[in-house]
């Protein structure tokens, strides 16, 4: 036994060495896309934050142009604030969203604002160790249907035999404060460390969010919610096999009503993930991804830990092959991902269990990259189906759910959607189209998200399927990328969306100007 426990530590030792940089990857659409395009006939992981490890994307997307100044190569090249020394470096650079505009669907031309000032910092550790740290400070005024959204998720209080809905919670957010009359005040701050112990393990600790997909949506786990404390690991197993785990806190913003504490507290669920994937060809991997959760306490019991959520195995974290339905809910899915020459093939098919029936949602999408040999033209296509109870729960509360949000797609369950993407950038001049099409179930203007509501019942069991309907999104964005390193940019963006559901139809549009560094993703097309 000593003599085994020495060539472990040995190996350990001598794989450290040599290691590339550590930094995960921001988790912005942007560099998500940039990611897909420059792995070429790779099919990289697509577990997302990925790591500089395993794709060094700043060096292959860096600003190559000539400048003549000190000034405008700090612009236009480098972080605000940069220490560099042969132990690790320290990068700081600020996180900014100051954009307005107009509700031009709005009979008074409502101001539309965004105002977010926060800070991103970076930095490396003898090649070992990658840290990041995001601190944002929020306050925003939405379109009408945004807000209608926000308010219907917001946080939960106990009151005369049933519960009172306070305050909002915005996606990629946080749960907020008002301000001034129809607006919001909100405040986030997330981080991570990366350690990679050698070549074929490293560990992630932090409470950043996590994309699972080449997507733009993700049927299986999404950065539509704020990120929760989470450790995840990851280990190359063979040239041919990886597996990860993540374990961490979520919670459901229902208050406990007894309390000895300034403020009740929130009912806190154990978060369980792996991710075993099989890589046949360069080119080309299928990952089999199992995520669930437990309730650890409700607002009059607690519940013991259940030692099934702790197995680091496929199928152990949810209820798709035990049962125990009132104790784990979750998903499995298979993620299928294709590299090819200047496209790039993507698919995701999962299973839920609802009151003891399989049901069963879908992702097929394709990327074009350089199309018609043009550089730096691309477009995506892609097409999510989503049945209705699908991430629902026997007990609401068991939702595949955090902080009152969905997991995976922002729209719930209940949809059809077919979205397209067209990206073209010269220089640092770029235009982007997205076009969103839904059909799903109606409702009325001012509770029409209820029907898609994976959690609904333990809120409001009152809303009754009105005939199906059509929503449609369409945002175009003209800009100026002027820093590729936090992806700092001056933007024109007008969105327009029109929803028809029987014997209803609503149009909304809006005109915004700003100046934005776009590191986080966040998801008003729905």
């Amino acid at each position: 036994m000593k003599k085994y426990l020495i060539l472990f530590v040995w190996w350990v030792c001598c794989t450290t060495f040599g290691l590339a940089q550590q930094n995960d990857l921001p988790l912005h659409t942007y560099y998500k896309t940039a990611f897909l395009q420059q792995e070429g006939k790779r099919s990289i992981e697509t577990f997302f934050p990925a790591n500089e490890n395993q794709l060094d994307l700043h060096r292959l997307i860096r600003d190559s142009s000539k400048q003549y100044y000190d000034f405008t190569e700090w612009l236009f090249k480098k972080h605000w604030l940069a220490v560099e020394r042969p132990e690790g470096n320290l990068s700081i650079s600020p996180l900014v969203d100051f954009t307005g505009g107009k509700a031009l669907s709005d009979p008074e031309h409502k101001n539309i604002f965004r105002n977010t000032r926060g800070i991103f910092a970076e930095g490396e550790l003898l090649n070992k160790i990658g840290f990041q740290f995001i601190f944002a400070e929020n306050q925003a005024r939405f379109m009408a249907y945004e807000s209608a959204y926000f308010n219907q998720q917001g946080e939960r209080y106990v009151g005369a035999g049933a519960y009172a809905v306070q305050n909002a919670v915005i996606p990629g957010g946080a749960r907020t404060k008002p301000f001034k009359t129809d607006a919001y005040d909100y405040a986030f701050s997330m981080g991570s460390v990366h350690y990679q112990v050698n070549r074929k393990l490293d560990i992630d600790v932090g409470n950043t969010p996590l994309f699972v997909g080449a997507g733009y949506r993700s049927l299986l786990l999404s950065d539509n919610i704020l990120g929760f404390p989470h450790l995840r690991t990851r280990w190359q197993i063979s040239p041919k096999w990886s597996y990860q785990l993540v374990f961490g806190k979520q919670q459901n913003l229902f208050r406990k009503p007894l309390t000895q504490a300034v403020e009740s507290v929130y009912e806190a669920k154990l978060f369980g993930a792996t991710y075993l994937t099989f890589q046949p060809a360069a080119h080309f991997s299928m990952s089999l991804f199992t995520a669930g959760s437990q309730l650890r306490g409700d607002s009059l019991v607690k519940h013991s830990l259940q030692p099934q959520m702790l197995i680091p195995l496929p199928f152990a974290q949810n209820d798709l092959l035990f049962g125990n339905s009132d104790l784990f809910n979750g998903i499995t899915g298979l993620n299928v991902d294709l590299g090819l020459e200047h496209a790039h093939l993507y698919g995701q098919l999962v299973v839920d269990r609802y009151a003891q029936t399989f049901l069963f949602a879908g992702q097929l999408g394709v990327y074009f990259f350089d199309i018609l040999k043009v550089k730096n033209l691309s477009a995506q296509v892609e097409i999510n189906v989503v049945p209705d109870h699908f991430y629902e729960a026997a007990n609401p509360k068991l939702s595949y759910s955090h902080n009152n949000l969905p997991l995976a797609h922002p729209k719930g369950n209940n949809f059809n959607e077919a979205l397209m993407r067209l990206n073209y950038e010269y220089k640092r001049l770029f235009v982007q189209s997205k076009t969103v099409v839904q059909d799903n179930s109606g409702g009325s203007i001012t509770t029409q998200f209820l029907p898609n509501s994976i959690f609904s019942d333990a809120v409001d069991d009152s809303y009754v399927h009105s005939g199906r309907g059509m929503t449609i999104i369409q945002e175009v964005e003209l800009g100026y990328r002027f820093n590729r390193k936090y992806n700092a940019m001056l933007l024109v963006s007008w969105k327009a969306r029109h929803f028809d559901y029987p014997g209803q139809a609503n149009t909304a549009q809006q005109l915004t100007i700003g100046l934005r560094t776009g590191l986080l993703n966040q998801y008003l097309d729905f």
